[in-house]
């Protein structure tokens, strides 16, 4: 009751508030309408009276009777005027004027009252509902000020935190007390995140450092073959020589590649965009993997400039990821088309399509992963990061990609890039 009444005297401070501004300001409405009034009556005398010899300069005076109680004075008002050097004066009476303007006036001041006061009330109740929110707050603030603190019960919780296991996926915060649920469900909530950002980290490492052994022992393997015949057998040495330098590019573009991905999670990866035009990266592509892959036929579908709000360099080098991924899997002879289009909402896309074996169905939604592959029958060469890298690419352009595969049949990626504009650059 007490926070009730406190709003309801806060409500009526502020209503009255409002009140006396409305009234200040129909009193100067009400002034100006008198003068404006009068001042017509005036003039509507004058030019009656003088027609075309009227001037704004006429000498004028009133005149009002000494006796001054009640509202019959008025009636004897009266107004003098003549023109400029003239010794001729005219005079009116203003008295009916005068009565007629403050009976008009007077029930003008009745509606305004009336629409005052109904105003009044309506902005009183509005001013109330407004402060609803508040009073309910308040209320609140001090039902909970009332409450007993129990310290036992956030004793409870950190006991519960403090019992968590990292290595646990299934551990969750449980200390039974409904009061604590919502805290619990965010706390919870949480874990479960970090669990799954461990769980990726600890996988990452493991497939790093599998994929980095490898190509260790593959070294290792042939420096040994050199130390016993290499020295005499030169075949064996210049096998050796190739196999080595073979695994050392090897784990030169694991190591780029998994260098680029770190600072692209950091945040350190410069990214300059501008406007690029899709075409004329497809062209060079198109003209480079021609030159050096006589075993694949590759078109060219780009009939008009496409241009997107982009970084050249990062987006070349998408677009090399994809032509790599369908000359590995798909068979020599077969066609492998590069599009640039204009799509839906607007976007610029580019896609690679090939007519290769094709990704399984249940591993399209892992293909973007870190070191995943289906099968071994997919572990060409590559590192398991490419398509890591171009998805991570196209999303530090706001983009996304889409996939169609089909076992046997193919596979097409396509990139939805922001459309270059004027307005987007300058932003």
């Amino acid at each position: 009751m007490t926070e009730t009444r406190r709003m309801r005297s806060i409500a009526r401070r502020v209503s009255l508030s409002f009140l006396l501004r409305v009234l200040l300001i129909l009193l100067l409405v009400n002034a100006i309408l008198i003068a404006t009034s009068l001042g017509l009556s005036i003039f509507s005398i004058e030019k009656s009276a003088l027609g075309e010899d009227w001037t704004p300069y006429l000498e004028r005076r009133f005149s009002a009777p000494e006796d001054r109680r009640g509202l019959e004075w008025l009636k004897q008002v009266e107004y003098s005027y003549s023109l400029p050097g003239s010794e001729i004066v005219n005079t009116a009476s203003l008295g009916s004027a005068i009565l007629a303007i403050l009976r008009t006036v007077h029930a003008l001041v009745i509606a305004q009252i009336i629409l005052v006061f109904f105003h009044y009330r309506g902005f009183n109740k509005r001013t109330l509902y407004l402060l609803e929110p508040l009073r309910l707050m308040t209320q609140t603030a001090e039902q909970l000020s009332q409450e007993q603190f129990d310290p036992q019960k956030f004793h409870n919780l950190e006991d519960a935190i403090d019992n968590l296991s990292v290595q646990s996926p299934s551990a969750k915060v449980q200390t039974g007390n409904t009061e604590l649920s919502g805290l619990e469900n965010a706390i919870n909530n949480l874990v479960t995140r970090m669990h799954e950002a461990y769980r990726q980290q600890t996988r990452f490492v493991s497939d790093a450092s599998h994929e980095l052994r490898t190509p260790i022992a593959v070294i290792r393997g042939y420096a040994d073959l050199l130390t016993r015949w290499g020295k005499d057998d030169r075949k064996v040495m210049e096998e050796s020589v190739a196999a080595i330098k073979d695994e050392a590019d090897n784990m030169q573009r694991l190591v780029e590649q998994l260098l680029f991905l770190a600072r692209g999670d950091a945040g350190r990866t410069p990214f300059t965009p501008g406007k690029v035009d899709l075409r004329e990266l497809l062209k060079e592509a198109h003209e480079e993997y021609t030159l050096i892959d006589q075993s694949h036929v590759f078109r060219l579908r780009a009939e008009e400039p496409v241009y997107a709000l982009g970084d050249e360099a990062m987006l070349k080098q998408a677009l090399r990821i994809l032509v790599d991924n369908a000359v590995k899997f798909s068979p020599q002879g077969s066609p492998i088309t590069l599009r640039a289009f204009k799509g839906e909402n607007g976007l610029a896309c580019f896609s690679v399509t090939d007519n290769g074996m094709g990704i399984k169905p249940e591993d399209l939604k892992h293909i973007f992963e870190r070191f995943y592959r289906s099968d071994p029958a997919r572990q060409k060469g590559g590192t398991g990061l490419g398509l890591s890298i171009a998805k991570w690419v196209t999303e530090r352009h706001s983009g996304h990609i889409d996939v169609f595969s089909s076992p046997g049949l193919g596979t097409r990626f396509t990139i939805n890039l922001p459309a270059y504009t004027e307005n987007l650059q300058k932003q």
